[in-house]
């Protein structure tokens, strides 16, 4: 009978099949890279929303002292750093600051943030070949920020929404509440109200962040596709920096997490057909964009941007391979390259020898939780219980091979993936039917509220019903078949009975 696996909605079944790469491509690499990189931009989902949640509420303090001075100060008051450090002070907390996680505790209170903006506009009366003593003057510049924020808090507010939508298709831990408490969080926000000198104005890109022309490259359906580009810059021989820099300058569209891993991954073929120095050459180049991606990372945008990449591009080949760079830094990096081209080396000479001896790799079966939101337990039959449903249990444990007993009995699931390790494919779906049947494996999850847990139980009775439905069926059409061949069955004289 065959199992029905859509219960288990929170278990991955993993092995060796379910990944499609390239026969020259190391899995277990490939697996433990992928999972690591699913990691990490969860992780970066949630640094964006904390920063982009902390970035509008900053401009939302910002603007309430921008558009007061506006409308209480004349344009002569707006020259006199004094005038409007008092103002300010008598009209807003002036140790109000912004705060949070991510948040640098040397950030000035707001209060300084609007003094030394009017620093910033002297500055860019200056550039302008303007009067930075003349009112009318400051208070221009004024409304040209003041239009530039409401673009970028505009901008950031639709990030931050996609974001949360985002965030709303994938559960993680941080998700789970305790027992049925209810809570909602108005994750709306609320747009700061546009004064009318400023919706006229127009945002200029020295401070509202330019609309990226050019998208990474990015195959999702295809992990290990290379780009042409991405191709051509592996070919570039390891410690030309020059080079390696003009062309990345050149393509900035080879960014991507997914082109750098398909980079990495491709060493495995060369290394295994014995192209050793190309394979050292392409992880050299994969950990060049590993680098500059996590550097570029660190400055948290909400789009991609060409320029502020092409910043961290000089800004990285200068401080790690020019003449006046630390010899530490380019020492560390490379020690970074040889660790994992050491790595490629010995996992090809292992898939090298395992295809040698064995023509194909080994499938195993091994359970493990999809996601954080959720964890997969043993569950253990009452051995000493006279409920029919655990004596039922009891019977499936029964079934199960010795040494998966032990394992079952620790309730460690590292133990239970232990055993299937050792087991051949067959041999392990058939422990799988019996996990099902005696329902040894389940899932620990808290949820939200009780109206979930109410449905969660109705679809749960309605898959047993349709379970015993189609159970009951078989039983009456092997009843009906038996019938029948009894009905045809010739009597012979050992039937009769005086």
């Amino acid at each position: 009978m065959a199992i029905d696996y859509s219960k288990w909605d929170k278990i991955e079944i993993s092995d060796d099949s379910d990944v499609e790469v390239h026969p020259n491509v190391d899995k277990r690499s490939f697996i433990k890279w992928k999972q690591q990189s699913i990691h990490e931009e969860r992780e970066k989902r949630k640094v964006d929303i904390a920063n982009l949640e902390f970035q509008l509420e900053m401009y939302k303090h910002l603007n309430k002292r921008v558009d007061k001075l506006m409308l209480s100060l004349k344009n002569d008051d707006l020259i006199s750093a004094e005038t409007v450090s008092k103002f300010l002070n008598a009209n807003f907390d002036k140790t109000e600051k912004g705060s949070g996680e991510n948040v640098d505790p040397d950030l000035p209170p707001y209060n300084e943030m609007v003094l030394d903006l009017f620093e910033q506009l002297e500055r860019n009366a200056k550039n302008d070949n303007k009067d930075p003593k003349d009112g009318s003057v400051i208070r221009e510049e004024l409304m040209k920020h003041r239009a530039k924020i409401a673009a970028v808090s505009k901008e950031a507010d639709e990030k931050l929404k996609k974001l949360y939508i985002e965030k709303s298709m994938h559960i993680s831990s941080e998700d789970i509440h305790t027992g049925f408490d209810k809570g909602f969080i108005n994750a709306k926000q609320e747009d700061a109200p546009i004064p009318d000198y400023a919706k006229n104005a127009t945002a200029t890109s020295e401070v509202a962040l330019p609309k990226p022309k050019i998208q990474p490259i990015d195959y999702k359906d295809d992990f290990l596709k290379l780009a042409p580009e991405t191709k051509e810059f592996g070919s570039i021989k390891a410690g030309n920096y020059a080079e390696a820099k003009n062309f990345l300058l050149e393509h900035p569209q080879i960014f991507s997490e997914q082109q750098k891993d398909a980079l990495m991954m491709s060493a495995f073929e060369h290394e295994i057909a014995g192209e050793t120095e190309v394979s050292y050459q392409v992880i050299h180049q994969s950990e060049l964009l590993g680098y500059l991606l996590e550097i570029y990372a660190m400055k948290k945008l909400p789009e991609f941007n060409v320029a502020e990449l092409k910043e961290v591009i000089e800004m990285f080949f200068e401080r790690l391979f020019s003449p006046r760079s630390n010899p530490m830094a380019k020492k560390s990096f490379l020690e970074s390259v040889q660790t994992k081209y050491e790595h490629v080396k010995n996992r090809s000479k292992v898939m090298q020898e395992e295809s040698d001896n064995e023509g194909e790799g080994v499938e195993t079966i091994q359970l493990k939780s999809l996601d954080d939101s959720a964890e997969l337990q043993v569950n253990l039959p009452d051995f000493f219980s006279s409920d029919p449903n655990e004596q039922h249990k009891v019977q499936s444990f029964n079934k199960l091979p010795s040494k998966m007993q032990e394992a079952v009995k620790s309730q460690s699931l590292d133990a239970i993936n232990s055993v299937f390790a050792e087991l051949q494919m067959e041999e392990a779906e058939a422990i799988l039917d019996i996990f099902q049947e005696g329902s040894i494996i389940g899932i620990n999850a808290v949820l939200e509220d009780e109206d979930e847990f109410k449905e969660l139980q109705e679809n749960y009775q309605r898959d047993q019903d349709r379970e015993d439905l189609a159970i009951q069926e078989i039983d009456e059409e092997n009843n009906d078949e038996r019938k029948n061949e009894d009905a045809n069955t010739p009597i012979s004289s050992a039937d009769i009975v005086d």
